[in-house]
């Protein structure tokens, strides 16, 4: 994962190296008045961009690996800390257990 290569900024780096926060330019939602951002055909996901449905059977989830959502075995990895089931968000932890959600520290 890329930082942002701002000074002192901790983001993660977009396009051009920077972070959003220091001109890393995202495609907005063509539809009138949403400021969501693309991500098929030119329109966020409310205005008709189709995403990948979990292939199971009647099942309306949102697919993650495998074209299978979690509950019909999308394989996900699941913090170290004992006991807990909680999905790793960074350093093999979740939130609740230590991953941390950088900021940017410069203004």
């Amino acid at each position: 994962v890329k930082l942002c290569s701002s000074e002192e900024c901790t983001n993660q780096a977009q396009k051009g190296g920077v972070c959003i926060k220091h001109g890393a330019k995202v495609k907005r939602c063509s539809s009138a008045g949403c400021t969501n951002q693309v991500r098929k055909g030119g329109v966020c996901i409310k205005h008709g961009a189709k995403v990948k449905l979990c292939s199971s059977e009647e099942c309306t989830n949102q697919a993650q690996k495998g074209g299978v959502c979690i509950k019909h075995g999308a394989k996900v990895k699941r913090c170290s800390s004992a006991g807990c089931t909680n999905q790793v968000r960074k350093g093999g932890v979740c939130i609740k257990h230590g991953a941390k959600v950088k900021l940017c520290s410069s203004e």
